[in-house]
């Protein structure tokens, strides 16, 4: 469009009322102008400006043509068709307030959960080129490998036995790989911060020098590590997070003079990290990280290729793919193999994209329930089309005027829409800020470890998506409704007086949009039923040990005071002297870990003759373990004071692993052996099995050591006390006994066992909780939609059962008539959404436990339900009918 001509069309925009002035005057002039030939002419003055007229013609024609060339008429007359969609609106603000209401329900709910996926999923790390970065986990290729020792699941593989931390010895194999450019190793710590007025537990981990360069970060003050700073033999430092900078140092601006006194050593600030940092980890953490400090494993397990310790990260150079990578690790795995038989034909290096990995526990439930979101959304709009079409069927004598006055049907179907638009806008303007509140209920009820739950917000990505949903939603589900308005057939229309009365295709469209209703409740509600069930069958396993009355907490003491085996176990031996002896106090036990807080796995032998070897979960434990943890002894005799240095070696284990090792045989005073150089030991009893990862992990073997004969695998560093009563209340008490033993040692991860079993559940009860308020709200919407379907049913067929009770019809066998109808309208929509729940269920198989996707009784029990509340949502319509008077339902006839 040239630019002279823009200009008119968008001044003739803003100055329409002088444009119509100067038209009109123009057209005047030219009207008398005609008329003064006309009288030069011969024509009589008063015959001359009448003939001057017809001759120009319709003005209202040239007012139309010129405003075509001068304007916008197109979008004049759309802002016309919603200003008249506002004043129709106004005019019934109860089915505006429906529509909008019922549209804001499922556009809320749809916008939080994306929200939650948009952060989780499909926001990129905070981190430069973040598709260019990795997660790198090595994987046993079958289980029970000789030599084989790992500190459990790696970076975003929890939930995958064979998967596990990285060997520090393979990693200058896998740095040498071209497709990286750049590679990095990291492992979560805890150290005790000391110097202050209470000595205090800090979260960081411990990094190789290339971490923050792999992940495209710099500190914002000093530098990053230096190589000569890690390893067994590098020089202590440390970068601190912003926070830990602004809230424990006061921002202090000559913060790189200082040190950290941690684990009784001196560690020098060398840089700060800036505000918005986060290592991969704490992505999912909700604990925040505090430092960094470089990573000095010991020697032994640094060249060793048994022990895998670490997560590792790497940076893929440019140019290069993840399909790169994995052939390049492929041919590694096999020279590995070949290299050294011992330790790397059982393994295997994988690699995936770091942002998928994170998210790999979760992205299952989080795709479910945005899928349960989307069907809430649908509902909702079939039910607002349900509206427009029984408004559009309410306004059918105004459509047949217009018609007749020659309205187009396109400008019909056009007013319509209009109409369903600023509903719809309504609806995602109420439903953004309804999903607001949402969030925040969200993230309050979601478990900590979803990566990035805390970060959940709406951005222009939530506000496009509800936008598109929006108009999406006033398009589709309004074109319907407009259609059948515009089908209106004018003589018949306005031959009626009466009720507006829809024909056949408003039924069947109403009927249909009914059965999609409860078609996709059955659906959500089946989904529900089947993750509650499963919640229930999780909920009901037993755990083997008895969690209730029992007090947990970590006491991990610092290497440079308790390096030897022998202080770290005299330390724990004078506690629990100490702390059995206060009130209430039944039983006190320590162990290098306590179920549900980790584990560690070692390779056995059973005999001494054979290569047969075997990798139970192992557990360094004095004898008040048991009894404190509530684990039965089921044949021989549990571990005892006399169970010390120089007594012959003994071992505890429990049924799994007579079961899986030694054929269901009796273990009791069979011997074993850890590795190959340790003294071999002998069983002296089999206690009862234990889920020590929780109650959705299977049963494994165990092997339990006497702490005072070993300290393998790792040291002792959680204490746990049983007690008569709430064992929250001897917490002071067992802080002051450990003080008086070490004054800067502090007491952490301080939680009761059955807090941390609930903790265990916490994303399937999420996941569950917000499956049943979809299906709660969907099965509502249904109630609705079934009610408002009867009820204009009734009132359209009002005559003809007013005629029939005329003619003898008993009240009950109307209320059976109406009742039957909608039987069928749930009978369809049930077996409708039978069939779609089977296609749909096989995506929930990852998130249920115990229960088949194809659960009968689940399926009968959400049918039973919709036709039970669809029924009763009947029955008022049906009853109104009965109750209709024949008197006055014939005056309309």
């Amino acid at each position: 469009m040239p630019f002279q001509e823009f200009r008119r069309r968008l001044a003739h925009l803003f100055h329409r009322d002088e444009s119509a002035i100067d038209l009109n005057e123009e057209m005047r002039l030219h009207v008398d102008l005609r008329a003064r030939k006309l009288q030069q002419q011969g024509t009589p003055a008063s015959d001359a400006l009448g003939a001057a007229r017809r001759q120009f013609g319709n003005p209202a024609m040239v007012q139309d043509s010129s405003s075509s060339l001068w304007g916008w008429t197109a979008w004049e007359r759309l802002a016309q068709d919603f200003r008249l969609g506002l004043r129709m609106l106004r005019k019934t603000p109860g089915f505006s307030a429906v529509a909008v209401l019922t549209l804001a329900l499922g556009l809320g709910m749809n916008t939080a959960v994306f929200s939650v996926v948009n952060a989780v999923m499909l926001r990129g790390l905070p981190y430069p080129e973040p598709r260019q970065l990795l997660s790198l986990w090595e994987e046993q290729i079958r289980v029970g490998a000789q030599g084989f020792s790992s500190s459990g699941a790696s970076l975003g593989g929890a939930g995958t036995p064979p998967r596990t931390t990285v060997s520090m010895a393979n990693i200058g194999d896998y740095r040498a790989q071209t497709a990286f450019s750049g590679l990095a190793a990291f492992d979560s710590i805890q150290l005790n911060l000391t110097g202050n007025a209470q000595p205090e537990r800090l979260a960081g981990e411990a990094v190789t020098a290339s971490f923050f360069s792999v992940l495209g970060v710099h500190p914002q003050l000093g530098r990053e590590f230096l190589p000569e700073e890690e390893g067994p033999d590098g020089r202590p430092a440390v970068i601190i997070t912003h926070d830990f900078w602004q809230q424990r140092l006061g921002g202090d601006t000559d913060v790189l003079a200082r040190a950290l006194v941690l684990d009784g050593r001196p560690y020098p600030i060398v840089g700060v990290l800036a505000p918005d940092f986060a290592s991969p980890v704490q992505l999912a953490n909700p604990n925040r990280l505090q430092f960094y400090v470089p990573l000095a494993l010991s020697k032994e397990i640094a060249e060793s290729r048994g022990d895998h310790d670490v997560n590792v990260i790497c940076r893929l150079r440019p140019g290069m793919t993840v399909e790169n990578a994995r052939a390049q690790l492929g041919v590694l795995n096999a020279n590995l193999a070949r290299q050294y038989p011992n330790t790397n034909s059982n393994i295997k290096a994988a690699v995936a994209p770091l942002g998928d990995d994170l998210v790999r526990n979760v992205t299952d439930s989080l795709v479910a329930l945005l899928g349960a979101s989307g069907l809430i959304v649908l509902i909702t709009c079939v039910n607002v089309a349900n509206l427009l079409l029984v408004r559009s069927i309410g306004r059918r004598h105004e459509t047949s005027v217009r018609l007749a006055l020659g309205a187009s049907r396109f400008r019909v179907i056009r007013q319509f829409l209009a109409e369903s638009m600023i509903v719809s806008a309504a609806g995602c303007a109420a439903g953004i800020l309804l999903g607001l509140a949402m969030i925040r209920a969200i993230v309050a009820l979601a478990p900590r470890n979803i990566p990035r739950i805390q970060s959940v917000s709406m951005d222009w990505t939530v506000f496009a998506m509800a936008a598109a949903v929006a108009v999406l939603t006033g398009l589709v589900f309004g074109l319907a409704p407009a259609w059948q308005a515009s089908d209106a057939k004018p003589a018949e229309s306005l031959k009626s007086t009466g009720r507006a009365v829809g024909g056949p295709s408003q039924v069947r469209w109403r009927t249909a949009l009914t059965v999609a209703e409860v078609a996709l409740s059955m659906i959500l509600l089946v989904g529900a039923g089947l993750l509650l069930k499963s919640f229930v069958t999780l909920m009901g396993v037993d755990l083997g040990f008895q969690p209730d009355r029992v007090l947990a907490m970590n006491i991990n003491l610092p290497e440079l005071r308790y390096g030897a085996g022998e202080a770290r176990l005299r330390f724990f031996q004078q506690l629990e002297e100490r702390v059995s002896a206060l009130p209430g106090v039944d039983a006190v036990g320590f162990a290098n870990r306590m179920p549900l807080r980790g584990g560690w796995s070692t390779g056995i032998r059973l005999d001494a003759t054979g290569d047969a070897t075997y990798t139970p979960e192992a557990q360094a434990v004095n004898p008040g373990y048991f009894p404190t943890i509530g684990i039965p002894l089921l044949r021989g005799r549990l571990l005892t004071a006399e169970d010390r240095r120089g007594a012959p070696y003994v071992a505890v284990v429990n049924q799994a692993f007579a079961r899986q090792y030694m054929n269901n045989q009796d273990p009791v005073g069979h011997p074993l052996q850890i590795g190959t150089t340790r003294p071999w030991m002998t069983i002296v009893g089999m206690v009862n099995d234990i889920r020590r990862g929780g109650k959705e992990e299977p049963i494994k073997p165990q092997l339990y050591v006497p702490a005072a004969q070993n300290e393998y695998p790792v040291r002792l560093a959680d204490f746990a006390v049983r007690t008569g009563g709430n064992p929250r209340q001897l917490l002071k008490s067992i802080q002051q006994q450990v003080w008086s033993l070490d004054k800067d040692q502090p007491v952490t991860t301080v939680r009761t066992l059955e807090e941390i079993v609930t903790a265990s559940a916490a994303q399937r009860r999420f996941q569950t909780t917000l499956l049943l308020i979809f299906a709660g709200v969907a099965v509502m919407l249904a109630v609705i939609g079934i009610y408002g379907v009867l009820s204009y049913a009734v009132s359209q067929r009002t005559s003809e059962i007013g005629l029939r009770m005329a003619l003898g019809a008993e009240p009950r066998r109307i209320l059976a008539l109406v009742l039957r109808q909608a039987g069928v309208l749930i009978a369809v929509g049930v077996v409708l959404g039978t069939a779609g729940t089977f296609a749909l269920t096989r995506y929930l198989t990852s998130l249920l436990f115990g229960v088949q996707p194809g659960d009968l009784a689940t399926y009968l029990a959400a049918a039973a339900l919709l036709a039970t509340v669809s029924t009763v949502a009947a029955l008022v319509p049906a009853r109104r009918g009965a109750k209709i008077d024949p008197i006055v339902a014939l005056r309309y006839e």
